[in-house]
């Protein structure tokens, strides 16, 4: 299961609003200094999610921090419906235009419609897998609410 930890922005009656905190790996990661994804990690575009409120959440309050899970075979296999159709889909493109051409900007442009055409796959495709639990997160368990408190000096 892959977790990831968020804060609770709005309670609605069919789920939860949580904007995920910025807690990643990148830090630790040997190629942090050559990796785009820190730079993204340290945005301030944070993600909004909403996730269905089980039963057993149902007194959060806007401002609880939770943790947010999804299963690892369900991210692996969106990665590999993400990117393996549009890869796919341009590289037969490449292969077919070949068989009948090997003018280079035939190519390019076949290479490109291909990309795109495998897009839209993964785009249609993704629209009848979001009635699919799987592919969602889930709220997995509230957080340690333990915060320290500032101390008055005076």
């Amino acid at each position: 299961m892959l977790t990831e930890s968020g804060k609770v922005l709005a309670v609605e009656s069919n789920g939860v609003w949580v904007e995920t905190l910025k807690t990643s790996t990148c830090a630790q990661c040997r190629a942090k200094n050559a990796c785009g994804q820190r730079l993204l990690a340290s945005s301030d575009a944070y993600t909004r999610v909403h996730v269905d409120l089980p039963a057993e959440f149902a007194n959060l309050q806007p401002g609880d921090e939770v943790l947010l899970g999804i299963d690892e075979s369900a991210f692996v296999s969106g990665v590999l419906i993400s990117y393996g159709i549009p890869l796919s889909a341009m590289l037969l493109a490449v292969l077919g235009v070949s068989r009948v051409s090997d003018t280079e900007l035939f190519l390019v442009v076949a290479a490109l419609s291909g990309l795109l055409f495998g897009g839209l796959i993964v785009r249609l495709f993704a629209r009848t897998l979001t009635a699919n639990n799987c592919y969602k997160a889930r709220l997995l368990s509230r957080a340690n609410n333990l915060q320290a408190r500032p101390v008055n000096l005076h």
